[in-house]
């Protein structure tokens, strides 16, 4: 019923990310999340140096990839706040 779904931007998405885990996507799982998969997550963020591409995040370890946007990742939608 809301209409103020969007990506998250690189930084966003990379909040979630608990470097002290071996795995975040579980870490995550235990932590009150569901259905966190240990794959790519897509931003919102283009990659400034070639805009065909954008940064994903992946949710295994925590690093972030430049992907070219035809690529078929996973998304976290989130909303505005209000």
């Amino acid at each position: 019923g809301y209409s103020d779904w969007r990506l998250p931007n690189r930084k966003e998405l990379r909040s979630l990310i608990n470097y002290g885990q071996t795995n975040t996507a579980t870490w995550l799982n235990s932590q009150g999340f569901s259905n966190v998969i240990d794959d790519l997550y897509w931003s919102s963020s283009t990659y400034i140096g070639r805009p065909v591409y954008a940064f994903s995040v992946g949710m295994w370890n925590g690093h972030v990839y430049a992907s070219d946007k035809t690529n078929i990742y996973y998304v976290w939608p989130v909303r505005a706040g209000q």
